[in-house]
């Protein structure tokens, strides 16, 4: 398989209406220095155009609506791609639907599936390549690249202790009659937190994002006030802050209980003490809930 085949889609700068509606094969790919959640066992990367292929699938009507709606913009009840990575993280999985009984579907809380679009939209990388003959194209390029987030079609001896314990936490049997949110544990280095606040699951979801963000050195993106006013709202002085933060010592903030949650989650985290040592960063929300990551 030639790799000038593939037309590549980056979903922060490229048009959804840039993909076509016709049917063929797609390579996902994690974006240069970016990694996929740590759950114990490190996977084996092989590499397209320079970048770790971690997702091979088929569109068989549309690559614009099998690529784009579905896996950056949809559910993961209708996603495999999204489901894996989310089980990655440590989402907590809920019936799709009402049918859950009969159809077994499972998805994310909304929470989770916002914060999930915006790792995805952030840290991954799209190859698409139009053609009809794409059954046969997937298993070849699922034995050339042995991604390791297929589950089915892929036999490789390479992954396959990452593979099952994948396929474990995707097959968790949700609680139907729970409404609670899982606190999920994104960074397995982070220690267990004292005095758990009111936005300490948030800031513990969005950190991959601001890890990702120092090593890029500048980054932003939207949270949204809903899911903070899930939480806790703040009528009066809203959500907005601005940490300086010094050599990986996170200032206390006065006033924000917002800001207070984040530097809790940011001092439990080695990783973040390791990229912030010898820096000056701003971590800064607005008004707006858009997050924005600095490093001077």
């Amino acid at each position: 398989m030639n790799d000038i085949l593939f037309v590549r889609f980056d979903p922060l700068e490229d048009s959804i209406e840039s993909v076509p509606n016709l049917p063929g094969n797609y390579i996902v790919t994690l974006r240069k220095g970016i990694s996929l959640p740590d759950i114990g066992i490190t996977p084996f990367f092989t590499m397209f155009q320079g970048m770790n292929v971690i997702y091979i699938g088929l569109a068989g009507t549309s690559l614009q609506d099998r690529d784009i709606k579905k896996h950056f913009k949809g559910n993961a009840g209708s996603s495999t791609l999204r489901k894996s990575i989310g089980c990655l993280f440590g989402y907590e999985l809920i019936p799709r639907d009402s049918q859950f009984k009969k159809n077994k579907k499972t998805k994310f809380s909304k929470e989770d599936e916002i914060l999930l679009s915006t790792w995805m939209t952030h840290n991954l990388l799209l190859f698409y390549y139009p053609n009809t003959d794409y059954i046969s194209i997937e298993e070849k390029l699922i034995q050339k690249y042995n991604p390791p987030l297929n589950l089915d079609k892929n036999m490789n001896p390479i992954n396959k202790e990452f593979r099952a314990k994948l396929s474990l936490l995707r097959n968790v049997v949700p609680c139907q009659d729970s409404n609670s949110i899982f606190v999920a544990n994104t960074d397995s280095r982070v220690k267990r937190i004292g005095g758990i606040g009111l936005y300490v699951e948030i800031w513990e979801k969005m950190l991959p994002f601001i890890l990702s963000a120092i090593e890029k050195r500048e980054d932003s993106t939207i949270i949204g006030s809903d899911i903070f006013e899930n939480v806790g709202k703040r009528k009066r002085s809203g959500y907005s802050f601005r940490l300086n933060i010094s050599d990986a010592e996170v200032p206390i903030k006065k006033g924000s209980a917002v800001a207070r949650d984040l530097k809790k989650v940011l001092d439990a985290s080695l990783k973040f003490r390791e990229l912030a040592k010898g820096h000056f960063i701003t971590i800064s929300m607005d008004k707006s809930c858009r997050l924005y990551v600095t490093v001077v």
